[in-house]
């Protein structure tokens, strides 16, 4: 997805919140029985291809079974990994500029989120507070700095004509710095290192805490034993803390530094001190603005825009092409693998494949279905790979609003265009869930859309709908109005302010898993 998770991690999400579902569900029946989980290498097919190394996956097994030889059922998740192509690729301008077009600027009279109004208000709400925010802090930054500049440049250089000029400063920056004294350039650096190193304590404190918060319940269940996990934690404590007890040391260090080392200049009184804090929290103010904007960048808008780029002499296209081939990747290997241990023909090692999105994974996850279809269809996988292929379950999902992006900047309408993908949408994919009650996909594969209102990146899918039955060789249906494909459930999310980020919350709700739950385990 847009969050710059490392590799697996997102693997390890999915399979921890699957078991604990499956705990769940076996105290709920008073099963004594746990599901345990253990890292796997995929089986292959000895006939096949098998110089490139496959991702491994992690299996879930009951644990009165063996994970090597199961005899019940198992449940192995792999991931797709596909974020560090697009990471690091755009900036703010760049990223602001592609939104102003897409949003003001856009070219096709037809291209629209299609959502409700109150919704349309939610995200705009959202991004208008984030970027407001930015600016507000940044215009606060610089007004302080100018106040600051120019008290701390009358301290510093008292009687120096221009020094602590605010327009001169402003027009010729360069010209009025040089007319400092030398300890002035001594101040100056070490203003901008406190505030620096405050910054540090600040991300350091929520750094910490979030620690704390996420380890707390395993180090209570370690208190009744000298388990290894209580000894690594009190290693980790120990190193955590003394690289606390330096960062902090070296704040006030720098701190009381900026304050004695201009003691012998009479006249720098409280009135310096308090024009060089005001030029550090400056300082502060600009890092905290950057790291939100780098946070817009990173987590909400570089990536849509690296992905729904679609002019071929892009470099931004070339990237799209990478991310899809990634997960096509993946998904054949998990497609193809097969289990030759047994005398005659390999047998497929996996019954069923059910494909998680979220964020703007459930986009590449659509096109890399549509793309191994297209290899089906043109016989490079068998049509047996596909009918394996059981759920599509999207949460947080950016489909509706990539596919605005992918459309607004198209000067020209195509209706049949995109009448024709829908109708390619429609042939494979459906809203009844009853489908999975059937030995292959080819009535369709169920779709499960989950979505949280306050999310700024999901939406309602509306506007994929088609006239062509699922499984059907594209039979048209006729007159008949276009039919739904895809099964949207909203839920409920305890958080309710405007501004917060819920978008990373799908797989702790349990919400979401008395819907995905049954889904996965439908076989």
């Amino acid at each position: 997805g847009i969050s710059p998770t490392q590799r697996y991690a997102f693997q390890d999400q999915v399979a921890l919140s699957l078991r604990c579902y499956l705990n769940a569900l076996e105290q709920r029946s008073g099963s004594p029985l746990t599901w345990n989980t253990v890292i796997h290498w995929p089986q292959l097919d000895k006939q096949q291809d098998v110089a490139a190394l496959r991702a491994s996956a992690l299996r879930l097994y009951r644990s009165d079974d063996n994970p090597a030889n199961p005899v019940h059922a198992i449940y192995d998740v792999y991931e797709g990994y596909w974020s560090p192509l697009s990471k690091g690729k755009t900036n703010i301008a760049s990223a602001a500029k592609w939104l102003l077009n897409a949003t003001f600027l856009a070219t096709s009279s037809t291209a629209n989120i299609p959502c409700t109004p109150k919704k349309l208000r939610s995200d705009l709400q959202y991004v208008g507070l984030l970027l407001g925010f930015v600016v507000l802090i940044a215009a606060v930054a610089l007004v302080l700095a100018a106040i600051g500049w120019v008290w701390f440049a009358g301290a510093i250089a008292p009687g120096k004509a221009g020094v602590s000029d605010l327009a001169g400063m402003l027009f010729n920056p360069l010209a009025t710095i040089a007319k400092l004294p030398a300890i002035g350039y001594v101040e100056l650096a070490l203003d901008v290192a406190a505030a620096y190193l405050l910054a540090q304590l600040f991300v350091l404190h929520r750094v910490s805490s979030t620690r704390t918060e996420r380890t707390s319940e395993l180090r209570a269940d370690a208190q009744a034993a000298d388990s290894t996990f209580k000894s690594r934690t009190i290693a980790a404590n120990v190193y955590h803390r003394w690289a606390s007890i330096l960062l902090w040391s070296a704040f006030l260090v720098v701190a009381v530094l900026a304050v004695v080392l201009p003691v012998g200049f009479q006249h720098l009184t409280w009135w310096y001190a308090l024009s060089s804090a005001i030029v550090a929290g400056a300082v502060l103010l600009f890092q905290g603005a950057r790291a939100i904007a780098d946070f817009a960048v990173e987590n909400v808008f570089g990536d849509v825009q690296v992905y729904t780029t679609h002019d071929n002499n892009s470099a931004f296209y070339a990237i799209r092409q990478q991310i899809v081939q990634t997960v096509c990747t993946a998904l054949i290997g998990v497609l193809m693998a097969a289990d030759d241990s047994k005398s005659g023909a390999p047998e497929p090692y996996y019954d069923d494949l059910h494909i998680f999105g979220h964020s703007l994974g459930s986009t590449v996850g659509m096109d890399s279905l549509i793309f191994v279809r297209q290899m089906v269809q043109e016989g490079a996988l068998k049509n047996a790979h596909w009918g394996r292929i059981r759920s599509f379950t999207t949460f947080g999902t950016s489909l509706e609003k990539t596919r605005f992006f992918f459309d607004v900047r198209q000067p020209t309408i195509n209706a049949a265009q995109d009448q024709w993908e829908n109708d390619v949408y429609g042939r494979f994919f459906t809203d009844d869930p009853s489908v999975l009650t059937q030995p292959d996909n080819r009535d369709g594969i169920y779709w499960n859309n989950l979505w949280y209102f306050r999310d700024i990146v999901a939406n309602e899918i509306v506007s994929y709908a088609s006239d062509v039955p699922a499984g059907s060789p594209f039979l048209w249906a006729g007159s008949a109005a276009p039919r739904k494909i895809c099964d949207n459930r909203e839920l409920f999310h305890e958080k309710v302010t405007p501004w917060a980020w819920v978008h990373s919350d799908y797989l702790s709700d349990t919400l979401f898993w008395d819907s995905a739950g049954p889904t996965v385990t439908s076989s």
